[in-house]
């Protein structure tokens, strides 16, 4: 009699955990679903970000053409400025899919792309005092406001030394 109340009581928690388990898969298919469609959703807007900074890139190309008669910028750091806009589209693409820095892409890129180093890049950084702290913070959307303001910075002219008489 025990044998059977205990057989019974085994086949009733053999069901609940049955159940139980039913339940968790059902939990998991929805859970799965979800994680699938915001996966969709992070890639759709990857790919929008990666076509602004492709967009912003041209726009920045175009203001780097337009060069000073007596820019601020000496040649070599026209060159970075210029690569630093043009990687625009690297260092979102990288960092939106791997977990890097804009500083790690922009290293990356230097050593593909020219034959200035790290290091002139950080003095071009630390001279200008407008790019400093964007450069310092090292975050995509400081990268992109970098950018612009190198951009910018490409197209200003020297103040005229005026001698006092």
């Amino acid at each position: 009699m025990v044998w059977m109340l205990f057989i019974g009581v085994l086949v009733v928690v053999m069901l609940y955990i049955l159940w139980q388990m039913e339940q968790i898969g059902k939990t998991n298919k929805g859970l799965q679903q979800k994680l699938n469609a915001r996966e969709q959703e992070l890639l759709k807007l990857q790919q929008a970000t990666y076509q602004l900074a492709e967009q912003q890139r041209a726009v920045l190309e175009q203001q780097l053409s337009h060069q000073p008669v007596n820019p601020v910028l000496s040649a070599d750091e026209v060159q970075l400025a210029r690569l630093l806009c043009i990687s625009l589209p690297a260092v979102v693409k990288e960092c939106c899919s791997k977990s890097v820095t804009p500083h790690q892409v922009m290293a990356g890129q230097l050593k593909k792309h020219s034959t200035l180093g790290v290091s002139q890049l950080e003095k071009m950084m630390q001279k200008h005092s407008r790019l400093t702290s964007l450069w310092r913070n090292n975050s995509m959307m400081s990268h992109l406001q970098l950018c612009v303001v190198v951009a910018l910075l490409a197209q200003e002219e020297k103040q005229a030394k005026v001698s006092s008489l």
